[in-house]
């Protein structure tokens, strides 16, 4: 192993009766070099992602329609706060409401943002419990309608308030009806968080579908900057002082993500696994993922153990024109309930582990040498493959198109440079 490290390897033959290119004997005696072991790989649905605030340091919300992977759609639910996390908050003697906006920092986005967002805002009428597990497919009862309006979305222009100028964010003027109904609230339920809490249990912010293939946009926020709040604007009966109540959105505010996917108009539909001769999806927000499998890799130690030198799962992209792809990609091994479980490799740096995408050579590239040399080895008695999923998937929209096992010119492949053993 350590005289290979000083070599490099280069296929000029035609492989033998297991796929082997054997170089002669006067580069590296017993050292060989396989780019054509076999791949199998298919497309199947991601299970609900935990997506609370334990997780998910962003809250996405929109809808895209993607002439690939059909319709997407992000919503998001979340706790508020009393103004400086205080007990016995007041609005003052006989408050007059002027307006109630809800604002929320942009932290990044996904599409086309010059497609206008139709927003919905709920009060949540269901209690949310912080550090609790909650998943993309979870929801909550809602109650009133509070606010509902058309909105272009700027997260890169700042916005001039009070001839101040603030960093990016959405600002939604909601409906006074909501606003009064906390101005005439006995004071009892702003005594502590725990009553407040009680009395407004939280939101819910969603879109409406955009339909328009090829448009859309997933937004992301981070509602733990100071700019993501719940601002009352008021004055005191008789009393003229422009006056602001800041309700917040803090780390003691459980929140999470909540994700849709319609793939009956996606290219691949919505009949899974999906075969993956021809191309593979990859999608956050819970959508799709890969499973592979190497059915011929254990004709390698038919005549004997081998050690594992390096073993380079190689991943192209193709079709990211419209929708970028992923940034960064995870292997996962697969355990015998389906799950995704750690394989040796992944506990390394990134360095030698890999998965950042390369736009030079417009791939991904993964080093997999221990769990090959583990499952060769027979230390792994089972093996059920490998499972390729989105790095963050419960807080980015992003999506890769993998060109298959089959697919003419650069395919998804496993380059693996082994020893013989005596």
């Amino acid at each position: 192993m350590l005289l290979a490290g000083g070599f490099a390897f280069i296929s000029c033959s035609e492989p033998g009766t297991i796929g082997v290119e054997v170089l002669p004997d006067s580069d590296q005696p017993g050292v060989y070099f396989d780019t054509t072991i076999v791949v199998e790989a298919t497309t199947v649905r991601e299970d609900s992602l935990r997506s609370d605030e334990g997780v998910a340091g962003f809250n996405l919300l929109g809808s895209y329609t993607d002439p690939v992977f059909g319709k997407s759609n992000a919503s998001f639910y979340a706790q508020v706060r009393l103004p400086n996390n205080n007990a016995s908050f007041t609005f003052g003697t006989s408050p007059v409401l002027d307006s109630v906006v809800l604002t929320l920092a942009y932290a990044e986005h996904y599409g086309d943002t010059l497609t206008p967002m139709q927003v919905e805002v709920f009060q949540t009428d269901e209690s949310m419990v912080i550090d609790s597990n909650y998943y993309t497919n979870d929801q909550l009862a809602l109650g009133p309608q509070i606010y509902w309006g058309t909105v272009d979305v700027r997260p890169k222009d700042s916005l001039e308030i009070s001839d101040a100028k603030r960093a990016p964010h959405l600002r939604l003027k909601l409906d006074n009806n909501f606003g009064n109904s906390f101005l005439t609230s006995p004071t009892s339920n702003f005594l502590s968080n725990d009553a407040f809490i009680q009395f407004f249990k939280g939101i819910h912010v969603r879109t409406t579908d955009v339909n328009a293939t090829g448009q859309g946009v997933i937004m992301s926020f981070n509602l733990l900057a100071g700019m993501s709040k719940l601002t009352f604007y008021y004055t005191n009966d008789g009393d003229t002082t422009k006056r602001t109540a800041n309700f917040e959105i803090n780390s003691n505010c459980p929140r999470f993500n909540r994700f849709e996917h319609d793939y009956t108009i996606s290219e691949f539909g919505n009949s899974f696994p999906v075969a993956g001769a021809n191309r593979l999806y990859i999608q956050s927000m819970a959508g799709v993922k890969v499973r592979l499998k190497f059915p011929n890799l254990m004709n390698l130690v038919a005549n004997g153990p081998v050690s594992v030198n390096k073993a380079e799962l190689i991943i192209p992209v193709t079709d990211n024109a419209t929708f970028k792809n992923h940034q960064n990609l995870l292997v996962f091994g697969v355990d015998s309930a389906g799950a995704e479980a750690l394989i040796p490799d992944l506990l390394e740096s990134t360095n030698y582990y890999g998965g950042t995408f390369s736009a030079t050579d417009n791939h991904y590239s993964f080093s997999i040498n221990r769990y090959l040399q583990r499952v060769l080895s027979g230390r792994t008695q089972t093996d059920y493959g490998l499972s390729l999923i989105s790095s963050g998937g419960a807080i980015n929209a992003y999506r890769t198109v993998v060109p298959g096992t089959s697919a003419p010119g650069s395919r998804i492949r496993l380059k693996l440079t082994y020893s013989k053993l005596n």
